[in-house]
């Protein structure tokens, strides 16, 4: 019958453990990689998508135009005279405006054969076509927008606009409308006739606009990263929102429930356009210079600083992420009931068979007593519990996060995708990281000479004055300063440390010895040192107290027995003091390793890791990755390598750092 209880009691776990797996597993919002990338060979400024998605055309910045089907295969190719600042095609895909540096318009056909060309007096830097291929926008560097017959190549109608443009968008069918954004912040909308209907003006220069085919919505990028949702009827503004980012390039669909947004930090976009939240984020990995998406937002395709297109299946990508979260959510029913299953079939071999009585008699006893002995202590394990719980969420559980983090692209609460060793691949050519590691190699042997001289120094002293009360006296002032948060002491020397009214000047201006002044935390040659100088004469409290500690507990005897065999001050230190501290020094020793490596604070307040990059740290390249550039996979990256150094530090410590002779109370 125990037996039975003690499965039952397993049984019961197991059931809780399922519940929890299917609690705790979330499905985040997707974020997927692309469906295939293309290399163009030089900075791709133009992009373009059918309606259906069976034709993009990408054009490069080395006078290159080409066509490529739904799996990146390439269809036709065009070479005009200059680099191609912007392509566009029609619905079908079987017509193509190129805008040129060669200051040219080309209307392609769908075998990439010119079929009329538009040649102007400046360089065109933004194009557009109907859906129907009907009419044709231009941008040019003249600040002036051209509209041509889709047909013939015909200049229907010129505007000239306050400010150079660089995007360009058309919408409508017969009656089809053009649209500009300009440099100068403003968004036009011009009639079929090029008569202006409303201007819009935005708070920085416009990158990207497009509109729904009906017109009713309009959506405009700027420089500063804002996003802004216009009514195509009255220029009002139903919503803006900032994203983290510069607007390069921007996208709609037909119903106007998605918006597409390219940015510089080489990041896609792809905003709820009810209310602009962010619904899906992609990672190029490179500044994106332009973007097209189908009307029905299935597909898109991007053009990157880095020579690359990249096309998106979303329809694809998503059924695939749905088909993974079925999987895991499979693994997490099927996983605990195999245990079930497993654990039942356990129970009837230990009751029905004689081998299976025999194990449970026998083998399975030292087990049985340890979780009787559980048992009967049930309310002192019960009362450890909350605390076990409280370091396995808030300790553990971070920690074995940020190494499962450090092999993906980590955006959390947006995307986790499993790199394996890119992440580190990335940290060998990281300029940043690597001076952080040669500085932290700086700090931890100047943090282990500023500790095991002048702190140790002075605790010697205080040890050997005579007059208890004058030793309790100095005592507690050197231990005072660990009362003033250590924030207040770094601050306290940046202010010492200013090159206009800071003391460290001011005194050798005083001196005489204006020469030596200097921008102590401004001036590459000096600027690390400053810092590793900052709280002379660096006694440490907490080094003072771990040695003074030390040093009282020694025996007064074996004081007496060196004074008697007439050993000198220093021999007693080297012979004696020295090799019965060797616990405190090792801990030290660690204590220093680990701060020194993970030095943040001090770097952080002082010079932020300027000038330039010669006072970085590990630490403060993490703190920026996770904080400025929302890299946390990178961080965690840096976190896990920080964490083996320590760690092979700390075993190289414990293991080689040992006392000649040891000493026991």
């Amino acid at each position: 019958m125990r037996a039975i209880r003690y499965l039952l009691f397993l049984l019961l776990a197991l059931f809780a453990g399922l519940a929890f797996s299917l609690a705790w597993g979330t499905t985040p919002v997707w974020a997927q990689p692309a469906s295939w990338k293309v290399e163009a060979g030089d900075v791709v400024y133009g992009v373009a998508l059918s309606a259906d998605g069976s034709v993009q055309v990408v054009g490069s910045r080395n006078n290159r135009v080409v066509a490529l089907d739904q799996t990146g295969k390439q269809l036709w190719e065009f070479h005009p005279k200059g680099t191609v600042w912007g392509v566009a095609t029609s619905g079908d895909g079987t017509r193509t405006a190129v805008a040129s540096e060669d200051r040219r318009v080309y209307l392609l056909d769908a075998q990439g054969q010119p079929v009329w060309q538009y040649r102007g007096s400046f360089i065109f830097l933004g194009v557009a076509i109907a859906r129907d291929g009907s009419l044709v926008a231009a941008v040019a560097e003249d600040r002036s927008v051209y509209a041509l017959d889709g047909a013939t190549g015909k200049l229907l109608w010129r505007y000239r606009l306050p400010n150079v443009a660089d995007t360009v968008a058309v919408y409508g069918t017969g009656t089809v409308r053009v649209l500009v954004g300009t440099r100068d912040s403003q968004v036009h909308l011009f009639s079929p006739k090029g008569i202006e209907l409303w201007r819009a003006q935005l708070a920085d220069a416009v990158k990207g606009v497009a509109a729904v085919q009906s017109g009713a919505l309009v959506v405009a990028g700027t420089q500063d990263g804002v996003v802004t949702l216009l009514n195509g009827a009255t220029a009002e503004a139903l919503w803006q929102i900032q994203l983290p980012g510069r607007v390069s390039a921007i996208a709609i669909t037909d119903d106007g429930g998605l918006i597409l947004v390219g940015t510089r930090e080489g990041k896609l976009y792809v905003l709820n356009g009810e209310d602009g939240s962010i619904q899906q984020t992609h990672d190029i990995g490179s500044a994106v210079e332009t973007v097209a998406m189908s009307p029905d937002g299935r597909y898109f395709v991007a053009g990157t600083r880095a020579g690359q297109a990249v096309f998106q299946d979303m329809a694809a990508a998503r059924a695939q992420f749905i088909a993974r979260q079925r999987l895991f959510t499979g693994l997490r029913i099927g996983i605990p009931l195999a245990l079930l299953g497993l654990l039942a079939g356990l129970a009837v071999w230990i009751r029905v068979t004689p081998s299976g009585r025999t194990f449970w008699d026998v083998k399975a006893a030292p087990g049985r007593r340890l979780v009787v002995e559980i048992w009967r202590s049930r309310i002192s394990y019960l009362f450890l519990l909350p605390t076990v719980a409280l370091l396995l969420v808030f300790n553990y559980y971070p920690a074995f996060s940020g190494l499962y983090h450090a092999f993906t692209v980590w955006k959390p609460g947006v995307e986790t995708r499993w790199v394996g060793l890119q992440q580190f691949r990335f940290l060998m050519k990281d300029q940043y990281f690597w001076v952080g590691i040669k500085n932290a190699l700086i700090l931890v042997v100047t943090g282990y000479i500023k500790t095991f001289t002048v702190p140790l120094l002075v605790a010697e002293l205080i040890f050997h004055i005579r007059n208890s009360s004058v030793r309790y006296g100095l005592r507690s002032l050197f231990v005072i300063p660990l009362v003033v948060p250590g924030v207040v002491g770094i601050l306290l020397w940046v202010n010492i440390y200013d090159p206009n009214i800071g003391l460290l000047n001011q005194t050798l201006r005083a001196l005489g010895l204006d020469q030596m002044t200097r921008v102590w935390l401004g001036d590459e040659k000096v600027a690390l040192w400053s810092i590793i100088a900052i709280g002379f004469p660096w006694v440490s409290p907490f080094a003072l107290l771990i040695f003074y500690g030390g040093l009282i507990s020694i025996p007064q005897e074996l004081f007496d027995a060196v004074k008697v065999d007439g050993a000198s001050a220093w021999t007693r230190f080297w012979r004696l003091d020295l090799p019965l501290l060797m616990s405190q020094i090792k801990l030290l020793l660690i204590l220093g390793f680990i701060g020194g490596v993970q030095e943040f604070q001090l770097i952080f307040l002082t010079t932020g890791g300027g000038p330039g990059n010669v006072t970085y740290t590990p630490a403060l390249e993490l703190y920026y990755q996770a904080m400025r550039f929302n890299n946390f996979g990178l961080a965690s990256a840096i976190g896990a390598v920080l964490f083996l150094v320590i760690l092979g530090g700390t075993i190289i410590n414990m293991r080689y750092v040992q006392s000649a002779v040891e000493y026991q109370a």
